[in-house]
């Protein structure tokens, strides 16, 4: 995508689009289309041990820690031809831990991604790293702060450093500095994840933090990770926690036809509730993207999860997947399907 003028970018994601929607509809294992890229991970360190994370309390992710190294984002940067709008430079850890990170911010934008984000907990949101990022370039940031008192925060975001008084200070103060610079860049947005403790804070978070500057408030749905630890399912709402315990999906996830998350060490796998990175399917330190995109590992597991029959440990309990109904006559509307089907049965009937 590099130096595409806007009309043609326009038009090469459409293209991409058609055929993502196409091979999905389809059912085809083999894609004319290449991915979007959702995520890719800078580090995977934390310094919060957040109860709804595999990365938090208590600690089940087994993969190795580490940063995303230069000559390793250059090399994925380069294989890239299409992102998801933000991109994440983030999916476990706290990007804000990375030493590289503005440089790799910096490198990111000169290579043409046209919205780059990062979800920060704004622990270590100090006036340099406030000013750092205004100047940066990023077009997006996130900052998750789930609660809108002490009690709750604390007990949802555990750690025996960081208090809430303090991340809020240091919201504040970068709301502060942004407004007094006049930047309208990163679009900035305040997060709360709805779970059993926080559902009643909810209306008194959007309000406080939108008074307080914020660009958008949102309440970030709460995820079970595919159901791979049914422990996270006790912190949901407790209205819905029997749904996310027997509901099951019933069409294939959009997630294997559509888009990719890239771990920091250069693994590729299909979607973020793979916080282990179990379902590997390829390694963009001796692959390209396009190369893993349609490698066997990646048609085998679309094949499966078209037919039914994805036994994966990631896929085998989820029911968070997106997904739609196929279409056999995409881009026909389904009537034209079921119009053909009743002229069949038609003419069966006649002879």
């Amino acid at each position: 995508m590099h130096g595409d003028s806007g009309l043609s970018l326009y038009l090469k994601n459409r293209q991409n689009r058609f055929w993502q929607n196409y091979g999905y509809h389809h059912g085809q294992v083999k894609l004319r289309n290449l991915p979007e890229v959702f995520a890719i991970e800078s580090t995977n360190y934390c310094n919060l041990r957040c109860v709804m994370c595999p990365r938090g309390e208590p600690d089940i992710m087994e993969r190795p820690l580490g940063n995303m190294s230069d000559d390793l984002f250059r090399k994925i940067l380069g294989d890239i031809e299409f992102y998801k709008e933000p991109c994440w430079f983030h999916w476990f850890g706290e990007p804000l831990m990375h030493p590289r990170l503005f440089d790799q911010i910096a490198l990111a934008k000169s290579q043409g991604i046209p919205d780059l984000g990062i979800s920060t907990n704004a622990t270590l949101l100090d006036a340099d790293r406030a000013q750092a990022i205004l100047d940066s370039g990023l077009d997006t940031i996130l900052i998750a702060v789930d609660g809108a008192t002490k009690d709750v925060y604390e007990r949802i975001r555990i750690s025996s450093t960081f208090t809430f008084e303090r991340v809020c200070e240091n919201v504040r103060q970068f709301l502060d500095l942004k407004k007094r610079l006049g930047r309208t860049r990163p679009a900035t947005t305040l997060s709360i994840i709805v779970m059993e403790e926080t559902k009643s804070q909810l209306d008194d978070f959007k309000r406080y933090w939108l008074a307080a500057g914020a660009d958008e408030i949102i309440f970030k749905p709460y995820t079970t990770w595919g159901n791979q630890d049914t422990q996270f399912i006790q912190l949901a709402v407790s209205e819905i926690q029997e749904t996310h315990r027997t509901q099951v999906r019933t069409n294939p996830c959009y997630h294997l036809w559509e888009s990719v998350v890239i771990a920091w060490d250069g693994r590729v796998v299909p979607c973020c509730f793979d916080f282990d990175a179990t379902v590997t399917l390829g390694d963009l330190k001796t692959h390209s993207l396009r190369e893993v995109w349609n490698s066997q590992a990646y048609q085998d597991l679309r094949q499966k999860e078209r037919d039914g029959e994805n036994d994966s440990p990631l896929c085998r309990n989820c029911n968070q997947a997106p997904s739609i109904e196929r279409n056999p006559v995409w881009p026909l509307p389904k009537q034209v399907a079921r119009v053909a089907a009743a002229l069949s049965i038609i003419e069966n009937e006649r002879n």
